[in-house]
C-alpha cells in the first residue's frame, strides 16, 4: 500500500491589503492565549475586523515592515518591525506572533529572519525587541537566534496589570538553518 503525504507550502511574504483581518485574528488569538491574565477583557474580545484597518494602514511605509507566515492558504503568524527615527542603525521588532496551534514549526524563525533582512535593507545594523519577562518561550527563542537581554526594562500598564518587558538586542545577519 502506498501512502502519499501532501505537505502544505510554507512561506513568509510581505503583508498585502487583504491580510489585515488575518493578522488581527492571529493577534487576538495570541493575546487570548498568552496574555489573558494581563489584558483587559474588552481588549481580548474586540472583533478582529475592528483591528484590521489599523494593520492595513501600516503596510507599505518606507521605515516599516509587516510580514506574514503562511502555511497552505492560511496566515499563521506575522511580524511588524520598524527602523528607529532616533537611531536608523537600529531596527525594532515591535510584534512577532505565531498562532499557538502552529507553534514549533519554524514560522517564528522564518518571520524573524525575514524581518532581519527587511531591516537590513532599510539600513539597520542591529535589532532590538521588548520581550515580556513573563514569556520565557520567546526569551529562549530570541537567545537561540543569538540575541541577548541588554538590561533595559520597561513597565507597561495594560489596564489590568503591570507588564514588565526586558529589552533584547541582536544581530540582523540571521539565516535559516
Amino acid at each position: 500500500m502506498r501512502h502519499d503525504r501532501v505537505v502544505a507550502e510554507v512561506v513568509v511574504r510581505t503583508a498585502r491589503a487583504g491580510d489585515g483581518l488575518a493578522i488581527a485574528t492571529v493577534q487576538l488569538e495570541v493575546w487570548q492565549t498568552a496574555f489573558a491574565a494581563a489584558l483587559p477583557v474588552h481588549i481580548l474580545t474586540v472583533p478582529p475586523a475592528d483591528l484590521a484597518a489599523s494593520w492595513t494602514s501600516t503596510f507599505g511605509h518606507a521605515h516599516q515592515s509587516v510580514v506574514v507566515a503562511v502555511e497552505g492558504a492560511q496566515v499563521v503568524g506575522f511580524s511588524h518591525a520598524v527602523v528607529s527615527d532616533a537611531d536608523p542603525a537600529v531596527g525594532d521588532i515591535l510584534v512577532l506572533h505565531v498562532r499557538p496551534a502552529w507553534a514549533r514549526r519554524g514560522h517564528g524563525g522564518r518571520l524573524l529572519a525575514a524581518q532581519a533582512a527587511a531591516l537590513r535593507d532599510r539600513g539597520a545594523e542591529s535589532g532590538a525587541w521588548w520581550i515580556p519577562e513573563s514569556d520565557p518561550a520567546t526569551q529562549r527563542f530570541a537567545a537561540l537566534a543569538g540575541w541577548t537581554a541588554t538590561g533595559g526594562t520597561r513597565v507597561l500598564d495594560t489596564g489590568r496589570s503591570m507588564l514588565t518587558e526586558r529589552r533584547w538586542s541582536g544581530p540582523l545577519d540571521l539565516r535559516l538553518r
